[in-house]
């Protein structure tokens, strides 16, 4: 078990009294009883011309996406900060409290608020540019739970196997015997029969399939012995309620990982959780990591292999059932051309290569069931396929207490679960490849598509038009120890998270999505007091005119010491959300949208969208929203484009583009310092606690620093009953500042910082 972090967190007493909702989300702002006004009325402070600053033209590349200096110098002098850092030291952040379960990487994010931008576009470039390259892919995101395991770990290159107990110079036809036996050794020596139709089924195989084969199975043998020391055995016999090994299920294991966070939404239940609990330090996440590293390593070499030569095989001459052997480890199976049925009901399977047609998948494939078959892994090499977990929940591709992988490698595909798969990790490391074809995914309930609890959960898709659903805590969602990622390379793609997923009384009946690039963590000191921090949740598209769909809590938000990022890099984007979305983190969590290019729109047209999003911040946290370039459009309301809120800071930057902003102002309820907060650069007033949060600073930043922009005020009220005093404000080439109290204060810039772009021919 790695050691905790020291900079810990955990503020019962000291967190905000808002409330919070049933599903560990802080509750929508309520329309307070009447009160008197402020003795502090919030205002416009300043407003007036902004200064010209010169720069040069930056490049289109995303380490290019940065706040030019002299801008960020009139943000540091308006907010009379003393340089130019704009964040929380860890002294301050160790304030709120303690957690064990805080991560270095989570705990460094809140320094400053222009590295948490910088630092999400280092990840996606590392990410985008390992995409050909699964077992890379796979330490990255056990990385981001600080399971640092497997760097620079040697592979095979070229027709080497890799280990030394199986020689280069053999032959694939030989290598499986070979293999089989170091699997029988694995499992104490025992021997691993082969039936003469078994050996004549294999011998008929191409060899580029053989070299497949074995090079999977070579992954897993090397993976074997670091996964089996990742786990305590006996705790975990007992945890479960069984009597012996061989008792241990999958759904005994989903159970007891799960259970802390299904406590969540029901009464204090300490006797039924107090395993699940301890399970967390009976986990080695630094072994579970390099063992699934390793074994990635090698699937990425068979894979690579494999795509260079697949044009040269004909595999439509290999018979259906071509090959069935059993391991102590799972069966070994190979099924040729046809319509194939693959039931995880006949038992967990080590390997299932399928070599076309259109096949179906039902229940648990591409799962392990610990401790017998720690490694399942499911790979067609084409078809319209169908893989469909049914009502089971861990299945497709679930890395259950193990590695579970599911790679598509061309085709037209549906997945489909109940809850828990298609790229989703509890105490394990699950993984869905996608390489070609138009997709679909769906999640029914939550845990999918890039989702992580202890270990790291991928969804990666390389090609098509996709379609994600789900209904919430999916779609690049990291909890507890965990890394959750969702990498689409290419194809104008559907992101939702129902309107009926998870509806929250709390939120106005609206739906809490958790999703989209979401880190999320386990608030219960209202409750049983085991608060978990959480963990990092990413979501990466590449390319295409996107749709990102949801209510709230979505597109790169952060809740309870978690990290949530969400990256387009090019299109005509629509984001559709509500509150503490589009770059929000609440309750000492970070959160960042960035959208690189394209002309997008946010929120046009969205009643939901209330407050509270887009550069939004609460409570010890940090959000960002930037768009990097294009004409975009707004609709930004209380509390949005770059407003922090309770000791947080919120920024807001669109680089450059003809912009319009869409604005409102609605009153929450009776003016009280924090009903009547404004959007674009804005902060929230604080009440003096006489505690250490009355040394922090809330700030809320907005900037445009490019184009000719449009702002837009809707539905002011003719008396100005209400309102600051000073606003409207806003409009091309101006600043401003928003004063709400000491310590809290806003700043807006909108300023033509580079020249036009110069027009294509």
């Amino acid at each position: 078990m790695r050691r905790p972090v020291l900079v810990a967190v955990l503020a019962a007493a000291l967190l905000c009294a808002r409330g919070v909702g049933a599903r560990a989300a802080d509750a929508p702002a309520p329309a307070p009883a009447p009160a008197p006004a402020p003795a502090h009325r919030p205002s416009v402070v300043e407003s007036g011309p902004s200064k010209a600053v010169e720069a040069a033209w930056p490049g289109d590349g995303r380490a290019d996406l940065e706040v030019p200096d002299g801008v960020w110098a009139d943000v540091v002098a308006r907010l009379g900060l003393p340089g130019p850092t704009l964040g929380f030291s860890l002294e301050q952040m160790a304030s709120y409290g303690r957690d064990a379960r805080i991560t270095r990487p989570i705990a460094m994010q809140f320094r400053d608020v222009r590295a948490v931008p910088r630092t999400a576009g280092k990840l996606s470039d590392d990410l985008l540019g390992a995409v050909d390259d699964v077992g890379e892919l796979v330490r990255m995101v056990h990385g981001l739970s600080d399971a640092v395991a497997g760097r620079n770990f040697p592979r095979p290159k070229g027709a080497e196997w890799g280990p030394a107990w199986l020689p280069a110079t053999t032959t694939p036809s030989d290598a499986l015997e070979t293999v089989l036996a170091r699997l029988g050794t694995l499992a104490g020596g025992r021997d691993v029969p082969r039936s003469d139709e078994a050996r004549t089924a294999w011998r008929a195989l191409p060899e580029a399939v053989q070299r497949l084969v074995v090079r999977v199975l070579v992954g897993t043998a090397e993976a074997l012995p670091w996964l089996r020391v990742a786990f305590d055995e006996p705790f975990l016999v007992e945890a479960v309620g069984a009597r012996a090994r061989e008792e241990v299920t999958p759904a005994r294991l989903l159970a007891l990982a799960s259970r802390p966070w299904l406590d969540e939404d029901e009464a204090l239940t300490p006797a039924r959780s107090r395993a699940a609990f301890d399970a967390l330090g009976k986990v080695d996440r630094d072994y579970l990591a390099l063992g699934s590293v390793v074994f990635a390593l090698h699937l990425g070499v068979a894979l690579a292999e494999w795509k260079a030569v697949r044009a040269t095989v004909d595999l439509k001459a290999v018979e259906g059932g071509a090959l069935w052997v059993d391991t102590p480890f799972g069966a070994v199976r190979v099924l040729g051309t046809g319509d194939d049925t693959v039931d995880g009901a006949a038992g967990p399977a080590m390997l299932v290569l399928d070599l076309g047609g259109k096949d179906r998948f039902v229940g648990r494939v591409g799962t392990p069931a610990w401790p017998t078959v720690p490694v399942s892994t499911v790979i067609d090499l084409g078809g319209d396929d169908v893989y469909d977990g049914g009502e089971l929940a861990g299945a497709v591709a679930c890395g259950l207490f193990g590695v579970g992988t599911v790679v598509d490698v061309a085709g037209d595909d549906q997945y489909t679960v109940a809850a828990s798969g298609l790229g989703c990790a509890w105490y394990g490391t699950g993984t869905l490849l996608d390489l070609e074809g138009k997709d679909r995914y769906v999640v029914r309930t939550k845990w999918g598509q890039g989702a992580a609890h202890v270990g790291a959960g991928l969804l990666v898709d390389l090609a098509g038009d996709d379609a994600y659903e789900c209904a919430e805590q999916s779609q690049g969602f990291g909890s507890t120890w965990g890394g959750g990622l969702l990498l689409d390379l290419a194809g104008n793609d559907a992101y939702v998270a129902r309107d009926d997923g998870a509806k929250s009384d709390l939120y106005l009946g609206q739906s809490v999505a958790m999703s989209q690039g979401c880190g999320f963590g386990r608030r219960a000191d209202l409750g049983d007091g085991h608060s978990l921090a959480g963990g990092f949740g990413v979501l990466v598209d590449a390319a295409g005119d996107d749709r990102y769909h949801a209510q709230c809590w979505a597109q790169g938000c952060g809740y309870w010491w978690a990290v949530g990022i969400l990256e387009d890099r090019a299109g005509n984007d629509v984001y559709e959300n509500g509150k503490y979305s589009l770059g929000a983190g609440a309750h000492f969590a970070v959160g960042c949208q960035v959208d690189l290019a394209g002309d997008d729109r946010y929120n046009q047209g969205v009643e939901t969208a209330v407050n509270q999003y887009q550069g939004h911040a609460r409570d010890g946290s940090i959000g960002v929203s930037v768009d990097g370039d294009g004409d975009d459009r707004y609709q930004l309301r209380n509390h949005t484009g770059g407003s922090g809120d309770l000791c947080s800071v919120g920024l807001f930057w669109d680089r450059r583009g003809d912009d319009v902003y869409q604005l409102r102002w609605n009153p929450l309820g009776a003016p009280n310092g924090w009903t009547e907060t404004p959007p674009m650069g804005s902060a929230t007033r604080a009440d003096r606690t006489r505690t250490f949060r009355d040394e922090l600073g809330t700030s809320g930043v907005f900037l445009d620093t490019g184009g000719r922009d449009t702002f837009a005020w809707e539905n002011l009220p003719a008396d100005r009953t209400g309102l600051p005093t000073g606003l409207p404000f806003g409009a091309d080439g101006t600043t401003w500042a928003y004063r709400a109290g000491p310590r809290c204060l806003g700043v807006g810039i909108d300023v033509a910082v580079f020249p036009p772009r110069p027009k294509a021919p």
